[in-house]
């Protein structure tokens, strides 16, 4: 599986740990922030290890985002998200920090490290629901 970003626009998202239902929200949120970028996840099978989902397999959601279509001054809006779900971005550092502070303004997101490389930065987040207000 290429990370591989298509751009230096593009960001890849994988997101692990969750289900298809909170892939979903993710990619919502990240549909509303980039309408052009987001979609429908694709569904890779995963190295073997925790946490397992579906038919006892890991899985990860990936979907790439175009930084180019993001919308500006819209109002963010926070996304239900059941439990927490790991974040991996990659792509070039600035595409990256923004679909890190999109991915901010609707869940609450913790960096859980950072990986700087010659023309690509690589980015894992937990992503955590909002507390109600």
């Amino acid at each position: 599986m290429s990370s591989a970003p298509e751009s230096a626009d593009h960001v890849s998202v994988h997101l692990t740990g969750c289900d298809e239902r909170a892939a979903d929200a993710v990619i919502a949120a990240l549909d509303a922030a980039f309408p052009a970028g987001a979609g429908v996840p694709v569904r890779e099978a995963a190295p073997p290890g925790p946490p397992r989902t579906g038919e006892g397999k890991p899985v990860i959601w990936c979907t790439v985002v175009d930084t180019r279509s993001r919308r500006a001054g819209r109002e963010p809006s926070p996304a239900a998200l059941g439990a927490p779900v790991t974040a991996d971005l990659f792509g070039a550092a600035d595409p990256v920090h923004q679909v890190k502070e999109e991915l901010a303004a609707a869940f609450g997101v913790e960096e859980h490290g950072t990986v700087p490389g010659e023309h690509e930065l690589e980015v894992r987040l937990l992503l955590k629901p909002l507390p109600e207000t």
